[in-house]
């Protein structure tokens, strides 16, 4: 879609659509199996390697390659130049339930399950030095984890079973300890947290599955439903702007109608911008990303050799 004019146009056909997830700088799509599509000429094509990753990020700020897991064990990146796939083989082992690279590209963030508890780690964007920042309590999950745009601070949804979800923030220069913002609304199943690009707003995903799921936006006041007066179930994709939060609405096995939510004043006005979709994705530019990951003092790391993502 034109965010000018609002006119539709095919960019490629595609049969498996997969996680439909375009790169950093929106020159590349990630489809189905870890098939790469090229939307531009300098940007690669690849084709797929049979891989259905559980969890993955594109590698920042350019995206020149994709780190993935899709089993117990440790994760896996494919680079952009070849199409070839490394392990990360110095990551701890377990089964990763998130991943997410650094705005700088010089780092990754992992949710790692090891059995009785969940860690959150940092590692180069190789995978080395991996450094455990928290451990969840027995009874909780972590679902999601994002860095904030200017590669800052850590943020992560924590998931209290029976009770509510909770979303923490990590400040990088000192990781000694993590604080909460106000997210009073979220229920224990929220995941899926999306940092605006700028500003102060996030968003998630609450619901059990597909049929009962709700697009929620976290600002001053706590969280609060996308679409308030939505007659099916909503999703929050991501976003297109510092307040502009892409949602698509429609419940399990049915095509769905994607709309733009402005946010503003704890408030959302709702612009409907397509009708029958099967799936949706924001194609953003991500830019002035930052150009070094922040640590506590006499604790920062050379920069891996294998430079930015």
């Amino acid at each position: 879609m034109d965010p000018t004019t609002g006119t539709l146009a095919c960019l490629f056909p595609v049969k498996d659509p997969g996680s439909f997830a375009f790169g950093p700088q929106g020159d590349r799509v990630l489809l189905g199996g870890l098939r790469v599509q090229g939307l531009t000429s300098d940007a690669p094509t690849l084709p797929s390697v049979g891989a259905s990753p559980s969890v993955f990020d594109w590698g920042h700020p350019l995206g020149l390659a994709v780190v993935f897991a899709d089993h117990p064990g440790q994760p896996e990146k494919r680079f952009m130049d070849d199409g070839h796939v490394e392990q990360l083989s110095s990551l701890p082992k377990g089964t990763y339930q998130g991943i997410a690279y650094h705005p700088s590209g010089l780092a990754l963030g992992f949710i790692v399950d090891e059995g009785a508890r969940q860690g959150i780690w940092l590692s180069s964007n190789e995978g080395k030095d991996a450094q455990r920042l928290v451990f969840s309590r027995p009874e909780t999950v972590f679902s999601s984890l994002a860095f904030s745009p200017d590669g800052q601070t850590l943020w992560w949804i924590a998931q209290h079973p029976g009770t509510v979800s909770e979303v923490h923030d990590m400040d990088l220069t000192d990781r000694t300890g993590f604080g909460t913002i106000l997210s009073r609304g979220l229920d224990a199943t929220a995941h899926g947290l999306q940092l605006a690009p700028a500003g102060s707003l996030k968003a998630a995903t609450q619901g059990a599955d597909c049929d009962h799921r709700e697009a929620m936006v976290i600002d001053s006041d706590g969280a609060s439903p996308a679409i308030a007066d939505a007659t099916g179930p909503t999703a929050a994709l991501g976003w297109l702007d510092a307040s502009t939060l892409l949602v698509a609405e429609g419940g399990c096995h049915e095509t769905q109608t994607l709309a733009a939510v402005s946010w503003h004043q704890h408030a959302g006005q709702v612009t409907v911008l397509a009708h029958d979709v099967d799936t949706g994705a924001p194609r953003t530019v991500l830019r002035n990303a930052p150009t070094e990951v922040p640590a506590p003092p006499n604790e920062s790391p050379p920069a891996p050799p294998g430079g930015v993502g």
